[in-house]
C-alpha cells in the first residue's frame, strides 16, 4: 500500500493511503477525551473521523478542550 505524509500539529506523520482519520487517532495513540480535530483548517465532527480520509499533504490540527473560567 502507498504511504502519505500528512502534517499533525506541524509535525511530519506518515500513513497509508486511504486511510480515514479515526485509524490515524488509533495508530498514534492520541488523546480523545475533549479532542476536537480540524483538517485544513476545518473542524470534523467525531461523528465523521470514521469516513474522513486523509489525504497526502493534508494540514492535521488536534486541539486539547481545556476547562477553566
Amino acid at each position: 500500500m502507498t504511504m502519505i505524509t500528512v502534517w499533525l500539529n506541524n509535525q511530519a506523520v506518515e500513513c497509508q493511503s486511504q486511510q480515514c482519520l479515526t485509524e490515524l487517532v488509533e495508530q498514534l495513540t492520541l488523546p480523545t477525551v475533549g479532542a476536537a480535530i480540524a483538517i485544513n483548517q476545518a473542524i470534523i465532527t467525531r461523528s465523521e473521523w470514521s469516513t474522513t480520509v486523509l489525504n497526502h499533504n493534508d494540514q492535521i490540527t488536534l486541539f486539547q478542550v481545556i476547562a477553566g473560567g
